[in-house]
Protein backbone atom coordinates (compact mmCIF):
# COMPACT_ATOMS: atom_id res chain seq x y z
CA UNK A 1 0.00 0.00 0.00
CA UNK A 2 1.14 3.40 -0.80
CA UNK A 3 -0.61 5.09 2.39
CA UNK A 4 -2.13 7.24 -0.16
CA UNK A 5 -5.69 7.20 -1.41
CA UNK A 6 -7.14 8.09 -4.74
CA UNK A 7 -8.76 11.04 -3.21
CA UNK A 8 -5.60 11.93 -1.13
CA UNK A 9 -4.04 11.90 -4.26
CA UNK A 10 -6.54 14.16 -5.88
CA UNK A 11 -6.15 16.30 -2.72
CA UNK A 12 -2.48 16.42 -3.99
CA UNK A 13 -3.60 17.38 -7.08
CA UNK A 14 -5.50 20.20 -6.14
CA UNK A 15 -2.40 22.27 -4.65
CA UNK A 16 -0.85 23.23 -7.58
CA UNK A 17 -3.29 22.60 -11.04
CA UNK A 18 -6.49 24.88 -11.10
CA UNK A 19 -9.41 22.67 -12.29
CA UNK A 20 -12.24 23.72 -14.22
CA UNK A 21 -15.07 23.76 -11.47
CA UNK A 22 -17.87 21.15 -11.34
CA UNK A 23 -16.27 19.75 -14.29
CA UNK A 24 -14.34 16.65 -12.47
CA UNK A 25 -15.38 13.88 -10.16
CA UNK A 26 -13.86 13.59 -6.62
CA UNK A 27 -11.45 10.87 -7.77
CA UNK A 28 -8.85 11.21 -9.90
CA UNK A 29 -9.37 11.20 -13.57
CA UNK A 30 -7.77 12.78 -16.37
CA UNK A 31 -10.17 15.16 -17.97
CA UNK A 32 -11.15 14.79 -21.62
CA UNK A 33 -12.31 16.71 -24.46
CA UNK A 34 -13.47 16.49 -28.27
CA UNK A 35 -11.21 17.86 -31.20
CA UNK A 36 -13.54 18.78 -34.12
CA UNK A 37 -12.74 15.61 -35.57
CA UNK A 38 -14.86 14.22 -33.03
CA UNK A 39 -11.68 12.70 -31.59
CA UNK A 40 -10.89 12.33 -27.66
CA UNK A 41 -8.28 15.14 -26.35
CA UNK A 42 -7.15 14.45 -23.00
CA UNK A 43 -6.13 17.12 -19.75
CA UNK A 44 -3.54 16.32 -16.67
CA UNK A 45 -2.78 12.83 -18.01
CA UNK A 46 -0.07 10.81 -15.66
CA UNK A 47 2.44 10.22 -18.80
CA UNK A 48 6.43 8.90 -18.63
CA UNK A 49 8.93 10.99 -19.66
CA UNK A 50 9.94 8.68 -22.40
CA UNK A 51 6.51 8.77 -23.72
CA UNK A 52 6.36 12.79 -24.14
CA UNK A 53 9.27 12.32 -26.02
CA UNK A 54 7.91 10.19 -28.47
CA UNK A 55 4.87 11.77 -28.73
CA UNK A 56 4.38 13.80 -32.01
CA UNK A 57 2.35 17.64 -32.78
CA UNK A 58 -1.19 17.25 -33.91
CA UNK A 59 -1.43 18.53 -37.25
CA UNK A 60 -4.72 20.12 -36.67
CA UNK A 61 -4.14 21.97 -33.52
CA UNK A 62 -0.52 22.68 -32.22
CA UNK A 63 -1.19 22.35 -28.32
CA UNK A 64 -2.22 19.10 -29.33
CA UNK A 65 0.20 16.00 -29.00
CA UNK A 66 -0.30 12.29 -30.14
CA UNK A 67 0.89 9.43 -28.38
CA UNK A 68 1.09 6.54 -30.87
CA UNK A 69 1.61 3.35 -28.58
CA UNK A 70 -0.23 1.02 -28.08
CA UNK A 71 -3.15 2.76 -29.66
CA UNK A 72 -3.54 6.65 -30.96
CA UNK A 73 -3.93 9.09 -27.12
CA UNK A 74 -4.44 12.81 -27.81
CA UNK A 75 -3.36 15.24 -25.09
CA UNK A 76 -2.80 18.39 -24.22
CA UNK A 77 -1.46 18.86 -20.75
CA UNK A 78 0.28 15.69 -18.69
CA UNK A 79 1.54 15.10 -15.07
CA UNK A 80 5.25 13.77 -14.40
CA UNK A 81 7.09 12.66 -11.63
CA UNK A 82 10.84 12.30 -11.52
CA UNK A 83 14.10 13.54 -10.13
CA UNK A 84 15.55 16.91 -11.07
CA UNK A 85 18.92 15.58 -13.03
CA UNK A 86 20.41 19.39 -13.52
CA UNK A 87 19.99 23.14 -14.53
CA UNK A 88 19.06 23.88 -18.02
CA UNK A 89 20.73 27.47 -19.31
CA UNK A 90 18.46 29.79 -17.51
CA UNK A 91 17.13 33.08 -19.26
CA UNK A 92 14.79 36.27 -18.07
CA UNK A 93 11.99 34.44 -18.91
CA UNK A 94 12.32 31.04 -17.62
CA UNK A 95 14.13 28.72 -15.40
CA UNK A 96 15.34 25.58 -17.38
CA UNK A 97 16.07 22.19 -15.64
CA UNK A 98 16.40 19.02 -16.88
CA UNK A 99 14.21 15.87 -15.18
CA UNK A 100 14.66 12.14 -15.52
CA UNK A 101 11.91 9.25 -14.66
CA UNK A 102 14.49 6.70 -15.32
CA UNK A 103 12.64 6.30 -19.32
CA UNK A 104 14.18 9.50 -20.21
CA UNK A 105 15.67 12.87 -19.82
CA UNK A 106 14.13 16.21 -21.22
CA UNK A 107 14.31 19.53 -20.44
CA UNK A 108 11.48 21.46 -18.58
CA UNK A 109 11.06 25.66 -18.52
CA UNK A 110 9.74 27.31 -15.64
CA UNK A 111 8.31 30.64 -16.23
CA UNK A 112 9.71 33.57 -13.84
CA UNK A 113 6.82 35.57 -12.20
CA UNK A 114 8.30 38.46 -10.60
CA UNK A 115 4.70 40.43 -10.12
CA UNK A 116 2.84 37.40 -8.46
CA UNK A 117 6.02 36.51 -6.03
CA UNK A 118 6.06 40.76 -5.06
CA UNK A 119 2.56 39.85 -4.08
CA UNK A 120 2.78 36.88 -2.13
CA UNK A 121 6.06 38.31 -0.72
CA UNK A 122 4.54 41.73 0.31
CA UNK A 123 1.14 39.69 2.01
CA UNK A 124 3.63 37.77 3.95
CA UNK A 125 5.23 40.26 5.08
CA UNK A 126 1.92 42.14 6.01
CA UNK A 127 0.42 38.73 7.67
CA UNK A 128 4.06 39.02 9.55
CA UNK A 129 3.65 41.79 11.09
CA UNK A 130 0.09 41.50 12.10
CA UNK A 131 1.34 38.45 14.48
CA UNK A 132 3.06 40.29 16.45
CA UNK A 133 0.65 43.23 16.81
CA UNK A 134 -2.76 41.67 16.60
CA UNK A 135 -5.02 40.20 19.32
CA UNK A 136 -5.21 36.21 19.56
CA UNK A 137 -8.09 35.71 16.73
CA UNK A 138 -5.98 37.68 14.27
CA UNK A 139 -2.47 36.22 15.22
CA UNK A 140 -4.16 32.63 14.56
CA UNK A 141 -5.31 33.73 11.43
CA UNK A 142 -2.28 35.48 10.41
CA UNK A 143 0.10 32.58 11.56
CA UNK A 144 -2.21 30.37 8.82
CA UNK A 145 -1.96 32.76 5.97
CA UNK A 146 1.94 32.62 6.61
CA UNK A 147 2.01 28.87 6.10
CA UNK A 148 -0.67 29.44 3.24
CA UNK A 149 1.59 32.57 1.83
CA UNK A 150 4.88 30.70 1.93
CA UNK A 151 3.69 27.56 0.57
CA UNK A 152 2.27 29.53 -2.61
CA UNK A 153 5.64 30.74 -3.27
CA UNK A 154 6.87 27.21 -3.59
CA UNK A 155 4.45 26.06 -6.31
CA UNK A 156 6.02 29.34 -8.58
CA UNK A 157 9.40 30.02 -7.21
CA UNK A 158 11.30 27.93 -9.53
CA UNK A 159 14.66 29.53 -8.79
CA UNK A 160 14.02 27.58 -5.13
CA UNK A 161 14.29 23.96 -7.07
CA UNK A 162 17.76 22.31 -6.14
CA UNK A 163 19.41 19.53 -8.54
CA UNK A 164 18.63 15.82 -7.06
CA UNK A 165 15.24 17.09 -5.97
CA UNK A 166 11.89 14.83 -6.71
CA UNK A 167 10.04 16.89 -8.27
CA UNK A 168 5.64 16.64 -9.39
CA UNK A 169 5.11 18.88 -12.59
CA UNK A 170 1.90 19.91 -14.55
CA UNK A 171 2.52 21.40 -18.00
CA UNK A 172 1.87 20.78 -21.86
CA UNK A 173 4.67 19.84 -23.84
CA UNK A 174 6.34 22.07 -26.85
CA UNK A 175 8.29 21.78 -29.53
CA UNK A 176 11.20 23.89 -29.94
CA UNK A 177 14.15 23.40 -33.07
CA UNK A 178 12.44 19.63 -33.33
CA UNK A 179 12.92 18.80 -29.62
CA UNK A 180 10.24 18.07 -27.46
CA UNK A 181 10.04 19.70 -23.62
CA UNK A 182 7.48 20.59 -20.92
CA UNK A 183 6.48 24.19 -20.04
CA UNK A 184 5.91 23.52 -16.86
CA UNK A 185 2.23 25.16 -15.49
CA UNK A 186 3.08 24.25 -11.53
CA UNK A 187 5.25 22.38 -10.07
CA UNK A 188 5.90 20.72 -6.21
CA UNK A 189 8.96 19.60 -5.02
CA UNK A 190 8.67 16.54 -3.34
CA UNK A 191 11.41 15.48 -0.94
CA UNK A 192 10.01 13.45 1.70
CA UNK A 193 11.10 10.49 2.91
CA UNK A 194 8.14 8.54 3.21
CA UNK A 195 7.88 8.70 -0.73
CA UNK A 196 4.01 8.85 -0.37
CA UNK A 197 3.19 11.13 -2.94
CA UNK A 198 5.82 9.22 -5.94
CA UNK A 199 4.50 6.28 -4.89
CA UNK A 200 0.59 7.46 -5.23
CA UNK A 201 1.86 8.98 -8.95
CA UNK A 202 3.28 5.52 -9.95
CA UNK A 203 -0.09 3.91 -8.60
CA UNK A 204 -2.18 5.89 -10.67
CA UNK A 205 0.24 6.40 -13.50
CA UNK A 206 -0.45 2.46 -13.63
CA UNK A 207 -3.72 2.73 -13.45
CA UNK A 208 -4.44 4.78 -16.18
CA UNK A 209 -1.96 2.93 -18.28
CA UNK A 210 -3.78 -0.23 -17.63
CA UNK A 211 -7.40 1.91 -18.18
CA UNK A 212 -5.96 3.43 -21.41
CA UNK A 213 -4.46 0.19 -22.91
CA UNK A 214 -7.69 -1.63 -22.51
CA UNK A 215 -10.06 0.48 -24.34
Amino acid sequence: MTGLSNDDFEDQLDNFIIRKPREEQRTYSAARKESKSGQKIHDHIPLLVGDILRSTAHPEDEAVFTLSNPSTLNYRTCLVYGYVAGRGVHNKHFHKYFIDDGTGLMEISISIKPKEQKVITNLHNEAAALVSTSELNYKKISSIMIRLLSKAMEYIDGSSILPGSNIMLFGRPNVYRNTISLDIISFTVDNERSRKLELAFSDCLLDYYQSYKNK
